[in-house]
């Protein structure tokens, strides 16, 4: 009789959820709840609000931020002890993941160029042969290197 219960209720519960009106968190006329409830509702919400209108800035705010913490954590480290096994890795992997990011910019202001250039007849006909033109490379590289 439980059980029956309790599945009636939560059949009647997702029945019901797409029915649900939200109340408006920012209604001054609700003076029947707790007052700090009410308060800590509108805190969220007016925080909700400024961060969805704001989104844009605490983003690149939180990057910047975590940029330049991570600088200052990299140049301590290298400033402590420069030369061991992992100010070497700290250096190379920063220098790799500078240059990935370089690229990535680089090709994201060039991609419009690189698709107008790709609808050109010589590029289409580069495409349409392409295995032909590897196999001829392939076997010049032969020749060339058999020569010497």
């Amino acid at each position: 009789m439980i059980g029956c219960w309790l599945e009636q209720s939560k059949e009647s519960q997702f029945d019901r959820a797409d029915d649900v009106i939200f109340e408006d968190d920012d209604d001054v006329t609700d003076c029947g709840g707790c007052f700090v409830a009410d308060q800590l509702t509108g805190c969220r919400s007016a925080m909700l609000e400024f961060s969805i209108r704001h989104r844009f800035y605490i983003r690149v705010g939180l990057l910047v931020l975590l940029v330049l913490l991570y600088f200052v954590y990299f140049v301590y480290a290298l400033n402590y002890e420069f030369g061991d096994e992992g100010s070497i890795r700290l250096l190379w992997i920063t220098c790799l993941v500078f240059v990935i990011l370089a690229l990535k910019l680089l090709l994201r202001g060039l991609r419009p160029r690189f698709s107008s250039l790709s609808s050109s007849k010589l590029i289409s006909c580069v495409r349409q042969h392409h295995k032909r033109i590897n196999w001829f490379g392939a076997i010049l590289l032969y020749v060339l290197i058999g020569l010497n």
